[in-house]
């Protein structure tokens, strides 16, 4: 009996090893991914080094060669593992899908393939099982049909909250293979902010110019972390979702950073770090409203992370289809995140009322100039989003709300 116990027990522990290791692996990839965004996107930025690892872990899963080596090696993959090293993502779908009515989680996870192209029977069970994926044949060279099926596919897919994904302009006669992701997420956050609380303060953006935005405050008990480097200081915050399944860091650099300073210089390491030494403390935290939603195609982002091959005529995609002359046109993502006094959505409101007098926190958050963040899904450590703020979006608000501070 105590052998088996044992047994047990060593199963547990190395089971944990083992996705605390895949958890590392995804976040080393997350910030490979984010320094090479971050290259061609001088505004605010958001991506999922989620959604990136489904659509590559699906092109890897039909790729063999020197395809499949790029992807693995970016992805940080063992050489000899096939397809176990998905089992997170899988444990962490079925985890959500236990938890729906928390929170709002939906993802338009699919590849297009050009009509004419048969997809073999074993891709299509494995990608099914690992990436909660749909293959869907379109006729690419009627490129506007094409645009509105996708499109009214992935608006269905996230509540009517992600629109227009593409436009016939961005297929063309030797379109073959379209990688689409797109993401919605929504949650309340688990102690809101009041709206009473809410003030129009400055924001100052990167170009050191002030734009006047709705700054949410409030004083909570939550994790927080003071980290000081010879060449960075800043500030990290976390704001559990209800349920404490998700949670959304934030990073915020001493004022006289500057943000593409600090941007370079996190790697994997400073994030499990905020992660495990973070404390509970009281904080007073200002916090701008922001939404941003933005469409990115990683093709130029992956080829500086030396994925390369899949891009081109002739890559082997054998384990996809047998046709030598499909390869991958395009790898898009579109996001919509937004942060208010709730969470990441309107709803009713009840929350901690802040003192008139705030200043006997011993911790301030102002977070009045570009910051990053991170939000992640808790139990895995699966990085979900990640991006920076420059410039809150006074542009799309509301004029009733501006008026009603």
């Amino acid at each position: 009996m105590d052998n088996i116990f044992l047994w047990s027990l060593l199963l547990i522990v190395f089971g944990h090893q083992t996705s605390r290791l895949m958890a590392q692996k995804n976040i080393e990839f997350a910030v490979d991914l984010y320094q090479a965004v971050s290259l061609s996107h001088k505004s605010n930025i958001i991506f999922s080094p989620l959604g990136t690892t489904l659509v590559l872990g699906m092109v890897q899963l039909g790729a063999k060669g020197k395809a499949q080596q790029q992807i693995r090696q970016s992805l940080k993959l063992q050489e000899t593992s096939t397809g176990e090293e998905f089992s997170v993502l899988k444990s962490f779908f079925f985890a959500i899908s236990k938890k729906k009515q928390e929170f709002t989680f939906n993802l338009a996870n699919a590849l297009y393939l050009q009509e004419g192209f048969t997809v073999k029977e074993q891709y299509l069970y494995g990608n099914k099982e690992f990436f909660q994926s749909s293959i869907k044949l379109v006729d690419f060279q009627d490129a506007k049909a094409c645009a509105e099926t996708i499109s009214t596919w992935v608006e269905s897919k996230t509540d009517g909250k992600i629109k227009d994904m593409f436009s016939g302009e961005e297929f063309g006669p030797l379109t073959r293979l379209v990688l689409v992701n797109a993401i919605y997420f929504k949650g309340d956050w688990k102690q809101k902010f009041r709206k009473e609380d809410t003030q129009l303060m400055n924001f100052t953006k990167k170009d050191g110019s002030a734009v006047k935005i709705p700054m949410m405050k409030a004083l909570l008990r939550t994790k927080y972390g003071y980290f000081s480097e010879p060449s960075m200081n800043y500030q990290v915050l976390e704001l559990p979702y209800k349920d404490d399944e998700f949670s959304l860091i934030i990073i915020l650099p001493a004022k006289n950073m500057n943000i593409e300073e600090v941007e370079k210089q996190i790697t994997a390491h400073h994030i499990l770090k905020w992660f495990s030494e973070m404390q509970e403390e009281e904080v007073e935290i200002s916090l701008p409203r922001f939404k941003v939603e933005q469409k990115i195609d990683f093709k130029e982002a992956l080829y500086s992370l030396n994925i390369t091959e899949i891009f081109s005529s002739g890559c082997d995609l054998s384990g996809l289809t047998d046709s030598s002359e499909v390869y991958v046109s395009q790898v898009m993502q579109k996001v919509f995140f937004e942060i208010n006094e709730d969470g990441s959505e309107a709803a009713a409101s009840t929350g901690i009322h802040i003192p008139v007098i705030m200043s006997l926190a011993r911790n301030q958050f102002i977070a009045n100039h570009p910051f990053l963040f991170i939000m992640k899904n808790n139990p895995t450590e699966s990085i979900l989003f990640m991006g920076r703020v420059t410039n809150p979006d006074t542009q799309k608000m509301k004029r009733r709300d501006l008026d009603s501070l």
